[in-house]
């Protein structure tokens, strides 16, 4: 079955396993929309993408050309969406089905099991990534490598996370698969254990010839259904029987460390930025996988070293005042434990754990587990289940819960109401203590809301969060790191962080920065920044939200938000046919930024500026006056508009009729090209310097031929595939980046006799 170049459409495109196949499909050339109920930063990310999103499920979402509609096991069979496709006879399929169209064409590498898939996966993506391998990879989590949950890649590699929650998995045919464990789980599905061993001996079955099961051999189901298997096994572990076992394990904080020695010879020691003995498991397993896949130890070891983890899998939200604020996704017994053995590693704190418990059915049938799983915490706060999809059971509640853990011998446990949960937590937390929020619901708000309130660098920027949260429907924070909103990787918090719903809260955000005064910067997706390390005193405003990322096109005419990535908007109007962005593909940013900084080439005529083509732009002064600027008043030149008084809200751009095959040819002939020459997957802002004008060589050119590619201060780097390029090649401070600009200056003046201009803006 193949997907590619249809039009499809995902009923629940905001689900973490559907977003990243809708993303793989989008960037492979396919036409994908997708409705959701709650729109959130992957629906976000994806409309960036050029998918078009819909918020709630209604039959006039689906396109007029579909082909396909794709749900997932969340969506119920009355879904409207669906009804209208059936009406329409068009073809539905199950989400795994399109992830099997994916996954089964390459060398697939699939990772399942109860517990620990999504970090094994991308402890595995990330290394075949980093090693040069350029995977695909569709993972149940977000990834900082890969700035969220999908990567198209064109290696041989496929590297999926199995579901095996609803035998969805048995769509696959691995070429390699990993299986972490295999535990009572998902019993609404299977009822009992011997229907999820059948499962999982099926899903072994369809490993491909030549091909390998990796497996835990510490879990007697595994190492029982390895020894009937017909296919090669290795096993890891921390048993001495194990194929490659764990030795001299040194837990410390968020650093694991630990000797690999496999059939016997030590191959030297692991590093990883994840706690816990459960992640020791999971490091093994990505190492057996990368040296069947024909890496060294030591590229393993180096690709790894920097790796911490995935969005809410022991995530660090913030640790402020000697609190530390834990997110974990752990909605399992045997999860909860690991995730409270994981903090062991900080000695004598007082742990405080809230959880949210997920399903009725997982409730009722887990309900003695869930008992004795709080072990090693010193208070325990519960809050009502979510049920997912599910509809009450009887007698089913978080009381039984809360009973069981009393039973346990824990006394302090207490039940509270979901949205006083942050007041009391905020009232009792003392410096020490490690505050874990448990659960795969919607307890992430609470994470959210205690990162505001805990992490605050100072009570006003807190009391100026809470004032703002009333003024604006966006979403405000004072806790936000910057490096995790720029393509640099590098900077400490904004004082205040806000995402304007749309332009009156832009207007009111304005306002309130000019009546306390404080700085306030606009950035979009944060490509062409360097932040200091200790962040941002101000307000920090990001054109991120729905409203600021919408596209019309109307024959030959372009309406297009500035929060819209720039390669979306090139995907998007290469799809209709329309020409003259096609040399701005691959260009990070958003249309505001690449408009106010007139994106695109220089010197090579091939390579085209996106300010030949804006007709007109609407804009916001500071003063909160929105007005539109013609073409005959934009001024546009290298890396420079005439913008810098205003926001820009949206571009009307002008261009041409052309053949799509044409178009789509161009497009991956100047990323190829991009690819070749510049340091795409590494993190950076871009090119560094503006070239000089009128001058026989280029900044990039000069920087070479003085020998300085490769030159490295601390963890920044002068890129060896562009010197225009410094990249952050590990964990790179905003110090070690200006300290390398200050030689390479020098360097360039004393040479050539050049001041060298930056091209990236400093804040």
């Amino acid at each position: 079955m193949t997907f590619k170049k249809n039009a499809i459409h995902f009923t629940g495109i905001g689900g973490i396993g559907m977003s990243g196949i809708a993303h793989i499909l989008a960037e492979t050339g396919s036409a994908v929309s997708g409705s959701d109920s709650e729109l959130n930063n992957i629906t976000r990310k994806l409309q960036g993408m050029g998918v078009r999103i819909y918020e709630g499920h209604r039959a006039s979402n689906l396109p007029k050309n579909i082909s396909t509609l794709v749900y997932s096991s969340s969506i119920s069979s009355d879904n409207p969406e669906i009804a209208e496709a059936k009406k329409r006879g068009v073809k539905i399929v199950h989400r795994a089905e399109v992830l099997g169209s994916i996954f089964n064409r390459n060398k697939g590498i699939a990772i399942t099991g109860t517990h620990g898939k999504t970090t094994t996966t991308s402890l595995i993506a990330v290394m075949l990534k980093k090693s040069g391998l350029d995977p695909t990879v569709i993972i149940g989590g977000e990834v900082d490598e890969f700035a969220g949950n999908a990567m198209s890649g064109k290696g041989a590699y496929t590297v999926a996370e199995a579901d095996e929650s609803d035998s969805s998995f048995l769509h696959l045919k691995p070429y390699h698969a990993v299986i972490t464990n295999i535990e009572p789980e998902h019993l609404d599905h299977y009822k009992d254990m011997s229907a999820i061993k059948r499962s999982f001996k099926s899903f072994i079955g369809n490993i491909k010839k030549g091909g390998v099961l990796f497996y835990n051999h510490d879990d007697p189901v595994l190492k029982d259904m390895a020894k009937g298997s017909k296919c090669r096994c290795k096993s890891f572990g921390f048993s001495k029987d194990a194929d490659m076992q764990a030795g001299s394990i040194e837990l410390d904080g968020f650093k694991t460390a630990f000797n690999c020695i496999y059939k016997g010879k030590n191959l030297g020691r692991m590093e990883l930025g994840i706690p816990g003995r459960h992640n020791v498991l999971n490091g093994l397993a990505a190492v057996l996988v990368g040296l069947e896949a024909g890496l060294k130890f030591k590229e393993i070891v180096r690709s790894l070293k920097d790796f911490c983890g995935a969005k809410r899998r022991f995530q660090l939200r913030c640790e402020n005042k000697g609190i530390m604020l834990i997110d974990d996704y752990a909605h399992h017994p045997t999860e909860i434990r690991a995730v409270i053995d994981a903090c062991k590693g900080w000695k004598n704190r007082r742990i405080i754990a809230v959880f949210q418990p997920h399903r009725y059915t997982r409730t009722k049938f887990l309900v003695n587990d869930f008992g004795r799983c709080f072990a090693g915490a010193d208070k325990v706060i519960l809050t009502d289940i979510f049920p997912a999809s599910e509809k009450p059971i009887k007698g089913v509640t978080v009381k039984i819960v809360y009973d069981k853990v009393k039973m346990s011998g824990l006394t302090d446990v207490s039940i509270f109401k979901k949205e006083d949960i942050s007041d009391h937590v905020e009232e009792i937390a003392r410096p020490g203590d490690i505050i874990l929020v448990l659960g795969a619901g919607d307890i992430k708000k609470i994470a959210d809301d205690l990162t505001d309130r805990l992490g605050g660098k100072d009570r006003k920027s807190g009391d100026r969060v809470k004032e703002l949260k009333k003024l604006i429907k966006g979403r405000v924070s004072s806790t936000d790191l910057l490096s995790k909103h720029t393509s640099f990787k590098i900077g400490g918090p904004a004082d205040i962080w806000a995402e304007p719903k749309d332009i009156r809260d832009l207007s009111r955000l304005l306002e309130y920065a000019k009546k306390i005064k404080i700085p306030f910067f606009i950035i979009g997706n944060g490509s062409n920044l360097l932040v200091g390390d200790s962040g941002f005193k101000g307000m920090i405003i990001s054109l991120t939200s729905d409203s600021f990322k919408k596209i019309k096109i109307v024959g030959t005419g372009v309406r297009v938000g500035a929060g819209h990535s720039l390669s979306g908007l090139v995907r998007t109007v290469c799809s209709r046919g329309l020409s003259g962005l096609e040399s701005l593909v691959g260009i990070p940013g958003t249309v505001g930024g690449a408009v106010f900084m007139n994106a695109g080439g220089y010197s090579n005529p091939i390579f085209r500026n996106i300010g030949e083509f804006v007709t007109s732009v609407k804009v916001m002064s500071y003063d909160g006056t929105v007005k539109t600027i013609k073409k005959e008043y934009l001024e546009f030149g290298y890396r420079r508009s005439n913008l810098d008084r205003y926001i820009i809200l949206e571009a009307f751009i002008k261009l041409a009729r052309s053949d799509k095959n044409i178009l789509k040819s161009n497009c991956s002939h100047f990323l190829n090209m991009k690819r070749t020459k510049q340091a795409l997957d590494v993190p950076s802002a871009g090119c560094a310097f503006k070239n000089p004008a009128d001058f026989q060589f280029t900044c990039g050119q000069m920087i070479d031929m003085l020998g300085l590619k490769g030159k490295r201060v601390g963890g920044a780097e002068v890129s060896t595939k562009h010197a225009n390029f410094i990249i952050n090649s590990n964990k790179a401070t905003s110090k070690d980046v200006l300290s390398l600009i200050e030689i390479v200056k020098r360097a360039v003046k004393e040479n050539y006799g050049v001041d060298l201009e930056m091209e990236i803006k400093v804040i």
